[in-house]
């Protein structure tokens, strides 16, 4: 298996429109050197800490259910079910 040689040939930079020669122009997005540096290159520097799934889960694991949680389930599941029976015995 002999390796792929490919030759540097000449580009046009789409910033400065000069020439310059590369084998692979399409790295730089087809600019030379001096415009590929004199553009901004974002770093980012203190990347924010996610929280893990695991600590989501288990934050919602140990939630406990007040009183006034059960009783608003419960009216709001009464209320569905009558108008529930309602379409379907008066209409």
């Amino acid at each position: 298996m002999e390796a792929i040689k490919v030759n540097a040939i000449w580009h046009n930079c789409q910033m400065c429109k000069i020439h310059y020669m590369s084998e692979y122009p399409h790295l730089r997005a087809h600019l030379c050197d001096e415009c590929w540096n004199s553009i901004p290159h974002m770093k980012i520097i203190n990347m924010p800490k996610m929280p893990k799934a695991k600590e989501i889960t288990d934050a919602l694991a140990t939630k406990e259910y007040t009183i006034g949680d059960i009783l608003l389930y419960t009216v709001g599941n009464l209320l569905c079910l009558i108008v529930i029976g309602y379409y379907l015995w008066f209409k």
